[in-house]
């Protein structure tokens, strides 16, 4: 079992590595561009929940897309408290060279997992960290690709 979750990890970091190497930048930031290339002019809530990180995470994560050129904020015309996002041309390109799958190996086999050995797995998991003694929910919100 614990031979299983090493392999886990260690392949989820080899992949991020893969992808940082190729795109120059974090796994994150990968799967925050195709997420704003999927829906086109996202909130930063919206693209928070589709990570499944925290709010400032995701603010945070916009500013350095939009440093690195790869994204692009507007204020809507006709309420000036709400920001969307884009990708840019650059993004675009950058994400047409990103090995897949970009949002990372273990949302991506979560994803295709049937619901019903979800639901176990959710359990078991919960119970596993129940057992350890220690929790830290604010790792539950940071990106698996960030240190």
């Amino acid at each position: 079992m614990l031979q299983h979750i090493r392999e886990l990890f260690r392949v989820s970091q080899r992949h991020f590595k893969r992808i940082e190497a190729r795109c120059g930048v974090s796994g994150v930031q990968v799967w925050a561009i195709a997420e704003l290339q999927a829906r086109p002019g996202m909130t930063i809530s919206e693209l928070a929940k589709a990570l499944s990180i925290h709010l400032s995470t995701a603010s945070n994560l916009l500013d350095r897309l939009e440093d690195n050129g790869l994204a692009r904020r507007e204020r809507c015309t006709h309420d000036q408290r709400v920001v969307r996002a884009y990708v840019t041309s650059a993004g675009d390109r950058m994400l047409r060279k990103a090995p897949k799958p970009v949002q990372g190996v273990i949302p991506d086999a979560i994803e295709r997992m049937p619901r019903a050995a979800l639901s176990r797995l959710n359990q078991d998991l919960e119970r596993l960290l129940e057992l350890a003694y220690v929790r830290d929910r604010r790792a539950a919100m940071k990106p698996l690709a960030e240190p």
